[in-house]
């Protein structure tokens, strides 16, 4: 479909035809925009609040085994308070090697199209190189940076993984594992699973979750997606940009003239308390956010608390909690 320049962001956009029936969608409305860029296109989902807000919009930058409908959590609870731009990137490794700067623009190009000029940015995971270049890059057009899940670069366990990923992605590498080659009838899901469980295994922080039910809730999800995908999630993942992190996710130069938050579950264990604060110390005006019985899917896992501290630092309320706590950066 073809997306009007957005005044459209300030005015009330149905959802292609298709009815939101979930209790919470009575308070916003929805849509996908086709993004031109580079003589193609890419999908974005805008939902805004039904009454015209004077909240200004958020650039949802996922990560690498997300897309624009992965983020309903965060629409029902502040969608109705903010417009929501959730961009599905290009693939960094489909039709070209795009790098980070490449995406960068990509990311750009939604804002422009949709005619916003100023907006806060949440970059999560390894949505988060992203989301740090358009604070880099582009200063003046931000209002606020927020980037979870952030580190400088990837630790020993994530580097094996994502070189395994590029390892299957070879064309010379067998797409699946040799049970199917030997004839097993379940061979494909079989090595999907078993791709699932890895990515899983380094993603989540499986000893916190033997202690915290939200954890374990929130592995289990992500691994039946992964499980389910016609494709081998591994490979999936570094085709997106899983390989990117190999390749400077944390530019040189840092952030000046942006109030920034950088947040992190308390159990992440792929990019620890120590990581973020280490990014957080790139930026002149960063505040530093730990949240409590969660690790690196704390959108999922407490994602009431995810959205009430984006909330927060957005409207420049206190953001220490029961259970967040703001430590020195």
């Amino acid at each position: 479909m073809t997306s009007a320049p957005c005044a459209a962001v300030t005015a009330t956009v149905p959802y292609a035809g298709v009815a939101m029936t979930a209790p919470w969608a009575a308070a916003t409305t929805a849509t996908d925009h086709l993004i031109p860029w580079r003589g193609g296109s890419y999908s974005c989902r805008v939902t805004l609040p039904r009454t015209a807000p004077a909240s200004v919009p958020l650039l949802v930058l996922g990560g690498g085994l997300q897309n624009r409908h992965s983020w309903s959590r965060l629409e029902r609870h502040l969608g109705h308070r903010h417009p929501l731009l959730i961009p599905e990137l290009p693939p960094a490794r489909c039709r070209s090697h795009l790098t980070w700067d490449d995406l960068t623009d990509a990311a750009l190009r939604a804002t422009d199209h949709l005619g916003i000029g100023h907006f806060a940015t949440l970059g999560v995971s390894s949505g988060y190189p992203v989301a740090y270049r358009l604070a880099q890059q582009h200063p003046e057009r931000l209002t606020a940076l927020l980037l979870f899940g952030a580190s400088p670069r990837p630790g020993p366990r994530l580097t094996a993984l994502i070189h395994e990923g590029i390892r299957r992605q070879a064309p010379t590498a067998s797409p699946v594992p040799l049970r199917e080659a030997a004839g097993h009838p379940h061979g494909a899901a079989d090595g999907h699973r078993e791709s699932a469980e890895q990515l899983v295994d380094v993603l989540t922080n499986p000893q916190a979750g033997s202690a915290c039910l939200m954890i374990r809730a929130a592995a289990r999800v992500l691994l039946r997606q992964l499980a389910d995908s016609d494709q081998d999630p591994l490979v999936r993942y570094v085709t997106d940009r899983g390989h990117l992190l190999l390749d400077q996710p944390l530019p040189e130069g840092g952030i000046e003239h942006v109030r920034a938050l950088v947040g992190v579950g308390e159990h992440d264990t792929i990019t620890t308390i120590d990581d973020n604060r280490a990014v957080a110390r790139t930026i002149g005006d960063a505040t530093l956010a730990v949240m409590k019985h969660a690790d690196h899917l704390l959108h999922m896992e407490r994602d009431a608390d995810f959205a009430d501290l984006i909330g927060r630092f957005l409207h420049q309320q206190p953001l220490t909690t029961k259970d967040t706590t703001t430590p020195p950066a």
